[in-house]
């Protein structure tokens, strides 16, 4: 009697530790999506621009400061949210500087019940690495004994691609180390800076001519990061926005929150597809009397690059940013977690 018993005991606890092995791996590979959302609270954004699409959302990093009761909403429903700061060398150049502003993203998380920073560091000296690690280990330390969670930006810039050692300003063993989320800007790889931005036009990532991202390039830049960060870490960012040209005299590029242009003379044509880029181009004539290159982010780009989310195991994708996602792109994002 004693000995069935003690069989049944062992089976019973075999079994529920095989579910919860099973729940684990569940809880692993469900399909996340984890967007940037800009607060403006004087153009009647809020937690209205949220709702449509909260049962997708595993978080949002937010720009801007938005009131209590939108960050009471998000986590009523299930919604992690992140306070997503910026900055630059001269933020953070001293010990005592680190010491200030990771004190301030803690008393920030506490005081607004955040559940972590994302921090949107861009275009740092390669030089400075050093005191950014020492950055990074501190924000990370003190952000996860106050029970908060640390995010961090990273891009796949043209010296990387030329150079794959190449030293930039953040340490990838350091992110590694030390992050919960890494956000890998899948976007930008020509950057449309526009006539009104001719200081850019020094970056390598402002010459030519060009899709915001591509197929191969997002392939490129995972295969990259997935090296370096562990995958369970890493999130696929995706745009939400599109790369138009003027190129009848000088030729600019504006950045375009839609997947369609928004200054067409007379009738749209259809857009051609670039079956290598996977972007749908349209050439049409502009309200400026230019013709236009536009190189589309839209639901068939996005359902390409989700594709190869799949293909690389990667369950975490994001958008910058929630506001600019066409309704088409959401209906693949929904059929993409389905999966």
């Amino acid at each position: 009697m004693n000995t069935n018993r003690c069989i049944l005991a062992l089976v019973s606890i075999i079994f529920l530790l095989s579910a919860c092995r099973k729940s684990d791996d569940a809880a692993k590979n469900t399909k996340q999506l984890h967007p940037w959302y800009v607060y403006d609270y004087h153009h009647g954004r809020g937690f209205a621009d949220i709702a449509p699409v909260k049962d997708l959302l595993a978080s949002i990093s937010v720009f801007g400061n938005p009131p209590q009761s939108f960050i009471d909403e998000c986590h009523q429903n299930n919604i992690e949210i992140y306070l997503a700061v910026s900055g630059n060398e001269s933020n953070i150049d001293t010990s005592e500087k680190i010491q200030e502003i990771t004190d301030k993203y803690v008393s920030d998380c506490n005081t607004k019940d955040y559940d972590g920073i994302d921090l949107d560091f861009e275009q740092l000296s390669p030089d400075f690495q050093a005191t950014y690690t020492l950055f990074l280990t501190m924000a990370a330390d003190k952000l996860h004994k106050a029970g908060k969670k640390l995010s961090h930006c990273v891009g796949y810039y043209p010296a990387l691609h030329q150079d794959n050692q190449a030293k930039i300003f953040y340490d990838a063993k350091a992110l590694a180390a030390t992050c919960d989320l890494v956000r890998v800007m899948c976007y930008d790889m020509y950057y449309a800076p526009g006539v009104d931005n001719p200081s850019l036009t020094d970056r390598d990532d402002c010459m030519g001519i060009g899709a915001t991202s591509t197929y191969p390039f997002t392939k490129e830049a995972m295969r990259y990061w997935l090296q370096r960060i562990p995958s369970e870490k890493l999130l696929m960012a995706l745009p939400a926005y599109s790369n138009d040209y003027a190129v009848s005299d000088n030729i600019h590029g504006r950045q375009i929150y839609q997947s369609t242009p928004d200054s067409l003379k007379g009738v749209l044509p259809p857009p051609r597809w670039l079956w290598y880029e996977q972007v749908n181009l349209y050439h049409y004539d502009g309200l400026d009397g230019c013709k236009h290159l536009f190189y589309a982010a839209d639901a068939r780009s996005t359902e390409a690059l989700l594709s190869l989310a799949d293909e690389l195991k990667i369950n975490k994708i994001g958008f910058w940013h929630l506001s600019s996602i066409a309704p088409e792109m959401w209906e693949k994002v929904a059929a993409w977690k389905k999966k």
